[in-house]
């Protein structure tokens, strides 16, 4: 693929990828090997529930909002603090309010920065954020603070007192919601919370029910502390391999921060609720992985997620982003793609399913063989040798594309399909409309193996520099010397391997002055150069008309 290049075809990335991946769906997990000796049992998944809804009343949500985004202190970095005290928001309002406080002492500091003549650094920040809180993307921030002398704004100063006065004890609609949830519905639940502070929140208002809490490496049972092990057991002790907990340890909700998504079997749960959404689908499915797994002793889990209210969600944005990040982890083969609404199956079950395809195929037909079946939709899957590797070509109408899942598709559905005369202009006709493609496939090997052929690069121009030294070598009659210059030209004119190329750039890089002497030791210590490859050949090595 062409860096830079942005209209790629999401179908070729995939079948690049899959030439370099495993990755299985749940699904297919669950139905691909149905003869082995152990049947994988896997809980069935409903369609996502959404709750979108605020953790304060809709009129205070915006003019917090409104105040938030007016912030502009910290250079580069003030888009990240606006992110992440929108984010606290979101969650609940004493995060919000741990976090402006933070905010506001980062603001002191940077006058008391500026009257020394000093501008914030790190080390002032992590004294503020400190290393293992929970706050979003603290890391970065840290990278875009501004150089020179602190400047702090009395705008800035006067936006967030009046945003603490907003911040008074007022209902939270999202805790309430959460409290009929658990109330309405059976079965133990994990509750994801991103903040600390809305954790210990939640403790307080969930005081009705058997809730304990993970944050880190601590536990709690209600407001009493424990250890993180102990409150697992209480919580999972099926899948934790533990006795089952005394009456007063029984647990029913845990609350836990994302530190606890990750590896863990929790499959004595039901039901996961995303009480905070994190940034990236990939989290999300970290999530329900606890209890989406093989051995649940549930047929069927269920998710839920609070999205956000209108009045934060155009600041947070966040299922813009959801929507790009999931379709960047589809295209390149994620097992399992979480989103709000459910889950949705990866983009490379398709690879097993044409090697079980072709496990039960009889012998293997000639090379260019053609066949056809009755079907109701018009399609041409041409199976093309470029090289040593074979494109799945699917023609429809005039469109003609890579797609190797659509292929495996129509593959399978001709494996128990009633054959049909062969349509011969048909398949003409699909071969002129994919002859474009090819041509590209072709014009893209030819790059990839030949990346220094380009006639505008550096080691083009190095030809005249060495010939020069190969002229003085002649007229002098070392003949040795002539041959071994002659060979490094032959390399500099046919082109190089990528890898080849890194070195010679690496050579160039250098501050010392480049003798013709350099460039010989680089030549002579790669492998011989091998002879010009013969263009790839395009080779027909079967085709299937449906129609």
């Amino acid at each position: 693929m062409a860096r830079g290049e942005r209209d790629v075809d999401p179908a070729a990335l995939r079948a690049a990828a899959a030439r370099l991946c495993v990755s299985r769906s749940r699904e297919r997990a669950r139905t691909g090997w149905t003869a082995g000796p152990v049947a994988l049992s896997f809980p069935a998944r409903s369609g996502g529930a959404v709750a979108r809804i605020g953790a304060a009343p809709d009129a205070l949500l915006e003019r917090l909002v409104a105040g938030i985004v007016q912030l502009d202190c910290g250079g580069e970095a003030a888009g990240l603090f606006r992110l992440l005290l929108l984010s606290q928001l979101a969650s609940s309002l004493p995060a919000f309010r741990a976090s402006l406080g933070r905010y506001e002492e980062w603001l002191e500091l940077g006058v008391a920065a500026a009257v020394q003549g000093r501008s914030l650094t790190r080390r002032d920040f992590r004294r503020l954020f400190p290393t293992g809180q929970d706050d979003l993307q603290l890391a970065l921030l840290p990278l875009l603070l501004p150089a020179g002398t602190s400047r702090v704004s009395d705008a800035d100063r006067e936006t967030v007192r009046r945003l603490r006065q907003l911040v008074v004890p007022c209902p939270d609609p999202k805790a309430d919601a959460l409290v009929r949830m658990l109330a309405g519905r059976g079965g133990k639940t994990i509750v994801f919370v991103q903040p600390r502070a809305t954790v210990r929140h939640l403790l307080r208002r969930l005081h009705g029910h058997r809730v304990a809490a993970v944050m880190g490496d601590r536990g709690w049972f209600g407001g009493e502390r424990s250890t993180r092990a102990d409150v697992l057991r209480a919580f999972a002790p099926t899948a934790q391999g533990a006795p089952g907990p005394a009456a007063a340890l029984q647990t029913d909700v845990l609350l836990a921060t994302d530190l606890l998504s990750e590896g863990l079997n929790l499959q004595d749960a039901v039901r996961v609720i995303h009480y905070d959404v994190p940034w990236s689908p990939a989290r999300l499915a970290q999530r329900v992985g606890r209890i989406d797994r093989a051995g649940s002793p549930h047929a069927h889990i269920e998710t839920v997620t609070f999205l956000p209210p209108p009045s934060l969600a155009g600041a947070l944005a966040i299922e813009r982003r959801w929507l790009a990040k999931a379709r960047a982890q589809w295209q390149t083969g994620t097992a399992q793609i979480e989103l709000a609404h459910g889950g949705t199956a990866a983009a490379f079950d398709w690879c097993d399913r044409l090697q079980a395809l072709a496990g039960h195929a009889g012998r293997p037909a000639a090379s260019g063989a053609c066949a056809a079946i009755a079907a109701a939709e018009r399609a041409v899957v041409l199976l093309v040798r470029l090289a040593d590797q074979v494109e799945a070509v699917v023609v429809t109408g005039s469109a003609a594309r890579a797609d190797p899942a659509q292929a495996t598709d129509l593959l399978e559905r001709a494996a128990f399909s009633r054959p049909a005369p062969l349509d011969r202009a048909a398949l003409e006709l699909a071969i002129r409309r994919a002859a474009p493609l090819v041509r590209g496939r072709l014009d893209a090997i030819e790059r990839a193996r030949w990346r220094a052929a380009d006639r505008d690069r550096l080691t083009r121009r190095l030809i005249p520099w060495v010939l020069t030294a190969a002229r003085r070598a002649a007229a002098r009659g070392r003949h040795a010397e002539l041959a071994r210059l002659d060979a490094l030209v032959s390399r500099l004119a046919l082109g190089m391997t990528a890898g080849e190329e890194v070195l010679l750039d690496e050579l160039l890089g250098r501050r010392a002055p480049l003798t013709v002497r350099d460039v010989l030791a680089w030549h002579e210590r790669l492998p011989p150069l091998a002879r010009v490859p013969d263009p790839p050949a395009v080779v027909l090595e079967a085709a299937l008309v449906l129609g």
